[in-house]
């Protein structure tokens, strides 16, 4: 009964799709430019539509990627510019000082005090008193100023990031990564006569050791970034350093077997 029912409709559906076709054969003459005008129409649209998605893929490919850099090397030039203004008023408090001291206006207080940039670059570091000073000094450095933005952590494909969110891997850079580059090399540059703890001896001897397998390259080893942590580079932790590794911060590679981490985000 039910296929019945089913055919009869069908052919009810197909009567009615007839009548509109005699419908339009009547009025053909009348409407054949409009026909056309829509079909044109459509022809145009898709064309328009094709543009687009290769305009769009270009930008993907292309033009996406430079885009990126762009505004990676605006906010690195951010932060040069905020470290200059900061060296500008360090250096005017200065000439304040030594004008007073000239003038005879010194004040106790402020003498025993010296204006001390905790944030500069390498190269600064290395022709600085620091390096000769045998206490100690928490200091930051420019060149592992980083920034990772959500258009970038959104890049990292689901499958590689899980449930890492941005916030947690932000963390893991401040508090591991970056702290494990400023200590290495506010060491490293050190004079050896200033390094007087044992611990810190045998770090320096190993650290300049491994200088030579990739000269003027920043790099961390996975064993400093163990010992930065206090224990073994788990699952968790090592998906934190693929994600890095894609996101052009990082590069991984191997010498003489042991694992390298390069410091690429400006390379």
């Amino acid at each position: 009964m039910e296929n019945i029912t089913t055919l009869l409709e069908r052919q009810v559906q197909l009567l009615h799709r007839l009548e509109t076709f005699f419908e339009l054969q009547a009025c053909k003459p009348d409407i054949v430019l409009e026909m056309n005008e829509l079909n044109r129409q459509c022809l145009d649209t898709t064309s328009a539509f094709h543009k687009a998605k290769l305009s769009l893929d270009k930008f993907r490919s292309e033009l996406g990627p430079k885009y990126v850099d762009v505004v990676r090397k605006m906010q690195r030039n951010q932060m040069l510019v905020i470290h200059l203004m900061e060296q500008l008023k360090d250096d005017n408090h200065q000439r304040k000082h030594v004008l007073r001291e000239q003038n005879g206006q010194t004040n106790p207080v402020d003498s025993a005090k010296k204006t001390i940039a905790d944030k500069m670059f390498l190269a600064d570091y290395q022709k600085s008193p620091f390096v000769t000073k045998m206490k100690p000094r928490c200091l930051s450095f420019v060149d592992f100023n980083f920034n990772i933005t959500h258009e970038e952590f959104d890049q990292i494909p689901k499958y590689m990031r899980g449930r890492e969110n941005l916030d947690e891997l932000v963390a893991f850079m401040q508090s591991v990564i970056v702290p494990c580059f400023e200590e290495k090399y506010s060491l490293l540059y050190k004079n050896k006569k200033a390094v007087t703890n044992q611990q810190d001896l045998a770090l320096w001897k190993i650290f300049n050791q491994q200088q030579s397998a990739f000269p003027n390259i920043k790099f961390v080893t996975q064993g400093d970034i163990a010992r930065k942590m206090g224990r073994l580079i788990d699952k968790k932790v090592n998906v934190k350093l693929q994600m890095l590794r894609h996101l052009h911060i990082l590069q991984e590679t191997r010498n003489d077997g042991t694992v390298y981490y390069l410091w690429c985000r400006d390379c």
